[in-house]
């Protein structure tokens, strides 16, 4: 049984699912606090590519998040012409954390089988 409730939380379908509720989660934030648009939108992308990604890579837990942030840190780079400082990074992992425990919470704590 667990295997299958394994099986259908991590489906492509799924995966997706999860994705689109966190967007929106994030367009309410955007909403509200507006100033945070200049790097919730690269965070959205970059998390949803790791996401979609993962598993085909062979990474999982602590490594996503070092994607994460050398991919943020380019995109950002390369979409405002700086690197985005300190505190842009530690609020775009705090989004992505957060993004990752509303996923969690709603697969019921198991995305890839490894709690990850």
């Amino acid at each position: 049984m667990q295997d299958v409730l394994i099986q259908v939380f991590t489906s492509n379908a799924a995966l997706s699912l999860y994705v689109a509720i966190l967007a929106l989660i994030v367009g309410v934030l955007i909403k509200r606090y507006p100033w945070i648009k200049k790097y919730t939108n690269i965070a959205i992308d970059v998390f949803a590519w790791i996401e979609e990604n993962y598993k085909s890579w062979g990474i999982n837990g602590s490594e996503k998040m070092d994607y994460f942030v050398k991919d943020f840190i380019a995109d950002y780079t390369k979409q405002y012409g700086e690197t985005p400082s300190i505190d842009v990074i530690e609020k775009a992992k705090a989004l992505v954390e957060s993004l990752v425990a509303k996923q969690n919470e709603i697969a019921g704590g198991v995305v890839d089988g490894n709690n990850n």
